[in-house]
């Protein structure tokens, strides 16, 4: 008889565990992530006269993905293949989920001596929001910083 009561209360046990944890709250950089997400689906679904917004990506840049439809975010990010600190953002995107409408474009810090000046980037992991025509609207130099998404989501 005791060994079926502790078998039962194990269960009782587990079950509360796993309903603990299922409804655990979020932290209040994945709330403000999940709300964002769930504001530009909303924006993107709710309006005929708006474009679709498409799936998040980190990509390489170009003219051609600066310019794509479906992104009301983009963020150039100033990488050199030789840095630490490029590398380990580079990582940290490449597995990370983008919000829906969100591009970040990876720029060849070395190589991309145009764009440096355009936005008076002099540091190797300095992301840059701009607009879909490519104008400059905020910059943040991450190095020694947080490597996040969500740091630099927030910081730009």
């Amino acid at each position: 008889m005791n060994k079926r009561i502790l078998v039962a209360l194990g269960l009782v046990l587990a079950i509360a565990i796993g309903v603990a944890a299922y409804n655990k709250p979020q932290s209040p950089q994945q709330s403000k992530l999940q709300s964002n997400a769930t504001k530009q689906n909303e924006t993107s679904a709710g309006t005929p006269d708006k474009q679709p917004q498409s799936k998040g990506r980190y990509s390489n840049y170009s003219s051609s993905t600066l310019s794509a439809k479906g992104f009301s975010e983009t963020i150039l990010f100033f990488h050199a293949p030789w840095c630490p600190e490029c590398r380990v953002y580079d990582s940290v995107l490449q597995g990370a989920s983008l919000p829906i409408g969100t591009q970040i474009l990876k720029v060849d810090y070395d190589t991309s001596t145009d764009l440096k000046n355009r936005y008076g980037v002099t540091l190797q992991t300095t992301f840059v929001k701009v607009t879909s025509k490519g104008e400059k609207v905020s910059m943040w130099s991450a190095y020694g910083k947080e490597k996040s998404l969500q740091a630099v989501l927030e910081n730009t």
